[in-house]
């Protein structure tokens, strides 16, 4: 799957950008609307589009600021799966 046309399948969740800016968002900006606002099929097609590897990376790198925008239980949550799945520990 593209990115294109995975922004396009989910362009609902990304309700903040104007339609013309969709493709220009960032992967970190695209990674955190979606497990923020995104059911686990939007999820999955994430990682099949940029890969378990890259997604946790992005996550690790973002949700550890001091001020971020995910929310506390998808931290929790997302720790625990990418500490699982991905092969670096995204604590």
């Amino acid at each position: 799957m593209t990115r294109k046309y995975f922004i396009n399948k989910y362009k609902q969740l990304f309700w903040y950008f104007k339609p013309q800016n969709l493709n220009a968002m960032s992967d970190e900006v695209l990674v955190e609307f979606v497990l923020n606002y995104g059911d686990w099929q939007a999820f999955k097609d994430l990682i099949k589009t940029m890969g378990v590897e890259k997604t946790a990376a992005i996550f690790k790198q973002n949700s550890k600021k001091k001020r971020s925008n995910y929310y506390p239980e998808i931290v929790n949550y997302y720790q625990l799966f990418f500490k699982h799945y991905a092969s670096g520990d995204s604590r």
